[in-house]
């Protein structure tokens, strides 16, 4: 096994072991999960269209339900980071950071129906299942697979500047 995928396979398990310990202490809901529920089979996809109040409502309802069931505390940061980071190429169609941590996309630009609406979707049925943090990341993770944004051959790759990205400090580069 090279030096980098069992570095990726010690991050995955400290990922692993930190969301673990983090739902060891949660359980509660929102109260307001049934109002987004929809059948995402009878989305028309081919007709996705901006609406800024749908999107800036279903982007927040997101934003709120990641505040309230991600662990708190600066011991998850990472964790946190690495779940959001997932959701955050997912809603912008797959846009990557770049070594400098520059995305050049909005995840508040995502389209409704394809994007907007799938995450939160999503988001409900993990927590309606009592999946753990871990299980988020992954659920993210494997729709970027699904829907293209990087093959399986580039996860050891992508892992590896995704780490980076998630640890540059622009101060320290100038």
């Amino acid at each position: 096994m090279k030096k980098e995928e069992k570095d990726l396979d010690k991050e995955l398990e400290e990922i692993k072991k930190l969301a673990q310990e983090a739902d060891s202490n949660k359980g509660f809901e929102l109260g307001f999960e049934d109002d987004f529920e929809e059948d995402i089979s009878l989305i028309d996809f081919v007709d996705d269209k901006q609406n800024p109040q749908e999107s800036y409502r279903l982007y927040y309802a997101i934003e709120g339900i990641l505040k309230t069931h991600l662990p708190k505390g600066d011991r998850y940061k990472q964790l946190r980071n690495f779940v959001r980071e997932e959701k955050i190429i997912f809603l912008t169609g797959g846009k990557k950071k770049d070594e400098r941590g520059v995305r050049g996309a909005d995840s508040r630009q995502a389209y409704i129906g394809t994007h907007l609406k799938v995450a939160l979707n999503s988001l409900l049925e993990w927590i309606k299942e009592g999946g753990n943090s871990f299980d988020l990341f992954l659920r993210f993770r494997q729709l970027n697979i699904q829907y293209g944004y990087f093959r399986e051959d580039e996860l050891s790759e992508y892992n590896q500047s995704l780490i980076t990205a998630l640890n540059y400090n622009p101060k320290e580069n100038k």
